[in-house]
């Protein structure tokens, strides 16, 4: 194929991508820890780790240039981010409660 189709590969662009697909993956997994305190609400974790990663992410988003830094790109990214962060989060919330369930019932069974 010829480069028209496939561009060329820009070695800084590229760097620049891996570096803020890790940082992501880094900050989205380790913010995780918030849910590990037990005093909080679910409410509480929630959207403390909402607010670190959206602010993270934002802040990288821009940074990277996957966000245009203006009023309207940080709309549309708003707009695109908080519908996948429900989803995302509702699909785990859901899991984990059914992976709850599934422990309590062997429990019982245990008991029995």
């Amino acid at each position: 194929m010829s480069d028209r189709f496939w561009g060329k590969l820009d070695s800084g662009i590229f760097v620049k991508n891996a570096i803020g697909c890790i940082l992501c993956g880094w900050f989205f997994s380790t913010a995780t820890i918030f849910f590990e305190n037990q005093e909080w609400s679910l409410l509480s974790k929630t959207i403390l780790y909402f607010l670190t990663v959206s602010i993270l992410y934002f802040l990288l988003s821009f940074f990277v240039g996957w966000i245009p830094f203006s009023l309207k790109g940080f709309a549309i990214g708003i707009g695109i981010f908080i519908p996948f962060y429900r989803i995302i989060w509702t699909a785990f919330y859901l899991y984990f409660r059914f992976q709850m369930k599934i422990m309590n019932e062997g429990i019982d069974k245990r008991r029995d």
